[in-house]
């Protein structure tokens, strides 16, 4: 039997449990853990093993679900050792599919990823954010196009096939995909249904690891884009994987019109100086004061001491961080601009305390 969460050490924190929203999702969530009057949240109807390290997750949302464009991604929230945790990842099914999909890559020391992985089985339940993101079709769809995947980037793009195949769309298109060796191409299956299905697509694997004969093997190059589009300047490119491949196909790219979809971490080394001592940091809401070193952004030093705000991207996209500064100074990681003294929100999961702070947390 569960119990709803009294935890409060002021009267004002008291309050927060006694709104009508917080007492209907409670009594809701005994009855179905899908019900909610608040929040988007969906049962896994399915779990597909992909490859060895990549699963795609089947989901049925609630009511509450807005749907989404192909191309687009969502936050993905899970509950680990205590701690809510959200990610952002892309959605690998179609809109007028019965159920959403998305498919998740382990990464190496990835929270998240690893864990739904390991742990996410048929009839749990995730909690969903709305769809966003620009890495989607325009109203008119070029009638040449080049997708460039590597790795988990074939997530959106596999998305996007499906809306052209359903679409009854006549151009041509070409998917260079980029993976490591032959078992792992994710959502092949499904990738070779489609291309079974239309006439314009062609599917070219490039091995970068374990060649195959029959198969392309290799990096990225401009001969491996000239081999298979003799006409980059007419063609509208879409790109999705690893950092790396991204920057060496938008130098080889230059003067294409190309859409690419890549989430960056904050540059931990922006500005960095070799601080002493500490920074004291008050939260307000908290009634407590803790001492930083303000070599991190705040959101893992918060945590380092036991203290777990609410978070997602954990890279500056999201905001769902974000939090008033009321007093001091933090340096922006993901442009090394360092704010007033004064009062402001800020990303905590971007932002590096300079000088004392005091926060509404």
């Amino acid at each position: 039997m569960k119990t709803f969460p009294f935890i409060y050490n002021e009267p004002k924190e008291f309050l927060k449990f006694l709104q009508p929203k917080d007492w209907a999702n409670f009594f809701l969530g005994e009855i179905n853990p899908r019900f909610s009057v608040t929040a988007t949240k969906a049962k896994v109807m399915d779990v597909i093993e992909e490859t060895n390290d990549t699963k795609s997750i089947v989901l049925k949302p609630n009511w509450l679900w807005k749907g989404f464009q192909s191309g687009q991604h969502l936050p993905v929230t899970v509950e680990i050792a205590g701690r809510r945790i959200t990610r952002f990842y892309s959605l690998s099914s179609h809109p007028s599919d019965k159920y959403l999909q998305i498919t998740v890559k382990r990464q190496k020391g990835g929270l998240v990823s690893n864990f739904i992985n390991q742990n996410i089985k048929k009839g749990d339940i995730l909690e969903l954010g709305d769809a966003s993101g620009d890495f989607v079709f325009p109203k008119d769809v070029p009638k040449q196009l080049l997708f460039l995947a590597g790795g988990s980037g074939i997530t959106p793009i596999h998305s996007l096939l499906k809306d052209l195949e359903k679409s009854k769309y006549d151009g041509k298109v070409t998917l260079l995909y980029f993976v490591r060796s032959y078992e792992d191409i994710i959502l092949k299956s499904s990738l070779e249904k489609i291309k079974s299905n239309v006439k314009w697509l062609e599917i070219v694997y490039v091995f970068s690891d374990v060649p195959k004969e029959g198969y392309e093997s290799g990096f990225l190059t401009k001969e491996i884009l000239e081999k298979y589009n003799k006409d980059l300047k007419s063609t509208s490119v879409y790109v999705c994987g690893p950092s790396p491949m991204q920057t060496k196909a938008l130098s080889l790219l230059d003067g294409v019109n190309v859409k690419s979809e890549l989430f960056l971490l904050p540059n931990q080394n922006v500005n960095q100086v070799k601080k002493e001592g500490t920074v004291d940091v008050f939260l307000t809401l908290s009634h407590k004061t803790i001492q930083v070193k303000g070599e991190k952004s705040l959101l893992e030093e918060l945590e380092e001491q036991g203290i777990y705000p609410q978070s997602g991207c954990r890279m500056g996209i999201c905001h769902t961080c974000v939090c008033k500064k009321q007093t001091g100074s933090v340096t922006d990681l993901s442009n090394g601009e360092v704010s007033e003294l004064g009062e402001e929100n800020i990303q905590i999961c971007v932002a590096r305390a300079e000088s004392n702070l005091e926060l509404e947390l």
